[in-house]
């Protein structure tokens, strides 16, 4: 399966009405679908069934703010809460085609945080971040 990357100083990341603007500099956002679009059922003469799967939608979420940030504070916050906090959003990357700005977005529809945030620091130019992942039910893309 494809693993979609969003380069993070092009790409407005709104989750829960919260804007992530802590993105590590130079980094990406993966958003990769968990399941596969299709099952199929082999039969023995050569025939095929082939069904989309109910769940194809759903996506997992990566993303690396700067530790100690006001996004990693409300991602942090998010996570915490009990019973877990259902995550609504969208990504909205800005691009050019044949000279034309357009725009691709994602919606992104009831999540939650499902691993803890893994925290890094590096000893080297002193960034230190968070990674979350988030599970989201739903991600459909528009152009």
């Amino acid at each position: 399966m494809a693993v979609i990357t969003l380069a993070a100083d092009a790409t407005t990341l709104v989750l829960n009405g919260f804007a992530i603007t802590d993105l590590v500099e130079g980094d990406v956002m993966t958003l990769a679908p968990v399941n596969p679009a299709t099952s199929h059922v082999n039969a023995i003469g050569g025939g095929v069934n082939i069904n989309g799967r109910s769940d194809a939608g759903v996506h997992d979420l990566t993303v690396r703010v700067q530790k100690y940030s006001e996004s990693d504070v409300f991602l942090n916050n998010v996570r915490r809460q009990s019973p877990p906090t259902v995550i609504n959003g969208s990504a909205k990357t800005a691009y050019s085609r044949d000279g034309q700005g357009s725009e691709e977005s994602w919606l992104l529809e009831n999540g939650s945080i499902t691993t803890q945030p893994t925290g890094t620091s590096n000893s080297t130019d002193g960034n230190a971040l968070s990674e979350y992942v988030i599970r989201f039910r739903d991600a459909s893309r528009n152009l």
